[in-house]
């Protein structure tokens, strides 16, 4: 079961989005303890269909990082790194749950780090793009290589 803001998070979307979903019943969730909390099966029926405009999303972002892209206040290094994994996606979502515990901590090496998911049902893999510091990235990218290594 995800939060509101779990799922905001990995769909690179405003936690205000994802309520609205729900309330047009565009998205499935449930009230638990006052907070709305959506089953991973929702939120895969839900981004299988959104999958595409997520990809389209996540390719302009990556073609706007190579092409116009510059650090922000006291950021000389960033890193965009793109992950393609050929697991189930019931896999590849355990993974993603992980990388939402991590860019959710209090830790100020994050910085304005971020990461997309999503399945590509046609091609059969999953695709996690992560954009931050490069100590930041690189501690994401050692976590999924321990959890692949499962």
């Amino acid at each position: 079961m995800y939060t509101v803001e779990e799922v905001a998070k990995l769909l690179d979307m405003h936690p205000r989005t994802i309520r609205r979903y729900i309330r047009e019943g565009k998205l499935s969730a449930g009230k638990v303890g006052g907070e709305w909390r959506i089953r991973e099966e929702e939120l895969e029926m839900f981004t299988g269909q959104a999958v595409k405009v997520i990809h389209e999303s996540a390719k302009r972002d990556i073609e706007s990082f190579l092409s116009e892209h510059q650090p922000g206040e006291g950021e000389k290094y960033q890193v965009c790194s793109v992950i393609d994994c050929s697991i189930r996606q019931d896999e590849a979502a355990r993974i993603a749950q992980q990388l939402i515990v991590f860019m959710n901590e209090d830790n100020p090496a994050r910085g304005k780090a971020k990461f997309q998911y999503f399945y590509l049902e046609e091609e059969k893999k999953s695709r996690f793009v992560l954009w931050g510091k490069p100590s930041f990235v690189g501690r994401l990218l050692t976590a999924i290589g321990e959890m692949a290594e499962k």
